[in-house]
């Protein structure tokens, strides 16, 4: 597998608020070290106990890639604004957590996965756990999880 060689920081994006401290995190990160920015996200395998058409489901995974390019459109805005980054974006299934692995191990070591945890439920978020726990010996990339309470002015300390 070929290494990519550009630094980059990723961002997974659920539209929670713990999400804005992970980004605000990266912008931060890649803005100090001159990297790239991408934002990743899932979408659901529509067909997962229910039988459907090959073409309806073709169907309800474009409509749920066009709702996830719309939140990764919102938040590339508000890292270009602060950053004057252009980011990317991937969106991947949730059932197929290799293939997202697969992808972050292209980049190895240069770049870093950057996750916030849950202040709602007290532990880290479901994403967080199967990286950690069930996946952690094959993600080949650091892997950073931040408060997800963290204040503007205490992730300027830790930048």
């Amino acid at each position: 597998m070929k290494k990519k060689t550009n630094r980059n920081y990723f961002i997974v994006i659920d539209q929670s608020k713990e999400m804005w401290t992970a980004v605000k995190f990266a912008i931060k990160r890649a803005k100090s070290t001159k990297s790239n920015v991408t934002t990743i996200s899932f979408i659901e395998n529509v067909s997962d106990g229910v039988m459907l058409t090959v073409s309806t489901e073709k169907i309800l995974n474009k409509d749920q890639i066009k709702n996830e390019k719309l939140k990764h459109l919102e938040v590339h805005d508000f890292i270009y604004q602060n950053s004057k980054i252009k980011a990317n974006s991937e969106i991947f299934k949730i059932n197929d957590i290799d293939e997202f692995i697969n992808f972050l191990n292209k980049y190895s070591s240069n770049s870093t996965v950057v996750l916030a945890t849950s202040s709602d439920i007290g532990k880290p978020g479901p994403l967080i756990d199967k990286l950690i726990y069930e996946k952690s010996n094959s993600l080949l990339c650091p892997l950073v999880i931040i408060n997800g309470n963290l204040k503007d002015k205490e992730i300027e300390k830790i930048i």
